[in-house]
């Protein structure tokens, strides 16, 4: 992990919220700037700022840290919808999932 996946989750999760930078720096308290100084790797958050980041959008640091889900603000979407399902209807799900990415390759 570098600052390089600190400026590309930034951008990945403000996006997956269709919050602009300016507006997320303002509503985060800080400068206009804030935000797209991050992602453009010309400034680090603090830990005061990167834990209100993450409460702003309603991220725990563990997903936010987690490298193997690139869109983590989905995953934890989909995640809340594929509890309402059974165990017969999961299994469904995840074979049709299967048979989706065997195709892609």
């Amino acid at each position: 992990m570098d600052k390089k996946f600190v400026q590309n989750r930034y951008a990945t999760i403000r996006l997956a919220h269709n919050v602009s930078a300016r507006k997320l720096s303002l509503e985060l308290g800080q400068s206009t700037e804030y935000i797209n100084q991050i992602e453009n790797g010309k400034n680090m958050p603090s830990l005061e700022g990167l834990f209100n980041f993450c409460e702003y959008f309603g991220v725990t640091l563990g997903e936010f840290f987690e490298q193997e889900y690139a869109y983590p603000i989905e995953y934890k979407k989909l995640i809340q919808e594929l509890n309402k399902f059974d165990a017969l209807e999961l299994k469904q799900i995840l074979d049709l999932v299967t048979l989706i990415n065997s195709k892609r390759q």
